[in-house]
């Protein structure tokens, strides 16, 4: 008895628009009617992360500097905001002198308003700039 593979491919056109088009084995599998798309700009990757709902969140932080006890901190503040499933993060990338942290979430697990998030963010150790905004949602 074969195991069923643990990855599906296709090679697909690429075209401009706000629709993406999936195989509909790929559509059934997934299972959600919404997905986050990410363009990773280092290395030109795609990444889809399937969502049951429009509503998603962006944060970045820029980090003026980056103090040991930061990721204890980001950690504490997303437990207290009941942040538990992070869809994509950066993790925490210098870019010259800078550093960012940054990372999408749906809002529906948030014990807190966004605006809350947002203040406790301001308050971690070395955190410069706070910026959370809602997605685009498009097609």
């Amino acid at each position: 008895m074969s195991k069923p593979d643990m990855t599906q491919a296709r090679v697909m056109k690429i075209q401009k628009g706000t629709v993406i088009t999936l195989p509909s084995d790929f559509v059934d599998a997934i299972g959600q009617p919404y997905a986050l798309v990410i363009l990773v700009m280092k290395d030109k990757n795609v990444k889809l992360y399937p969502v049951d709902s429009g509503n998603v969140m962006y944060l970045k932080l820029e980090i003026e500097k980056l103090s040991k006890s930061f990721l204890e901190e980001l950690t504490m503040v997303f437990e207290k905001a009941g942040l538990e499933d992070i869809l994509f993060t950066s993790g925490i990338c210098q870019a010259a002198s800078q550093c960012y942290y940054e990372c999408y979430f749906t809002p529906e697990q948030l014990k807190i308003s966004p605006s809350d998030l947002e203040l406790h963010m301001k308050q971690i150790s070395g955190v410069q700039k706070v910026i959370l905004k809602k997605v685009p949602l498009t097609g």
